[in-house]
């Protein structure tokens, strides 16, 4: 059933879905390997953020079709760390966008620590938008 609706998207989407799914791969690998600060670098300098100015044309029809392919392969492959991943995605995809990653921590209702990443491009949210209000931003990338 789920293949039947793959086959319905657009050829630029589905080609979008694949590059997703294997970076997606790729980066939870990576994750699982190295320290973070062996591998923070590839999400920008740190620090830094960049405008929230509205993107238009090609480049917003860009960053949506990339924000939907993410949303569409990684809640199906089951990450711990969904959300990190989601964002090295979305950073490699939008290479050329001036894009800025945040990570921020939370205490959920028994008091355990939790994180969360999120991207965004000028105005619009890529990645991990839900939510996003809870956490209290520990770390900026752009």
């Amino acid at each position: 059933m789920k293949i039947l609706k793959f086959l319905k998207y657009p050829l630029s989407l589905k080609i979008l879905v694949v590059r997703v799914f294997f970076l997606a791969l790729y980066y939870k690998w990576l994750i699982g390997r190295k320290a973070f600060r062996d591998i923070c670098h590839r999400l920008g300098t740190r620090r830094e953020s960049v405008p929230e100015e509205p993107y238009s044309g090609k480049a917003k029809e860009r960053i949506l079709a990339v924000s939907r392919a993410i949303k569409i392969v990684c809640p199906r492959l089951h990450f711990k760390n969904e959300c990190l991943v989601e964002a090295f995605v979305a950073k490699r995809l939008l290479l050329h966008e001036k894009m800025t990653v945040y990570m921020g921590v939370a205490k959920n209702k028994d008091g355990a620590m939790r994180a969360h990443a999120w991207t965004r491009c000028g105005d619009i949210y890529v990645t991990g938008a839900e939510g996003r209000e809870q956490f209290t931003v520990t770390a900026v990338f752009a």
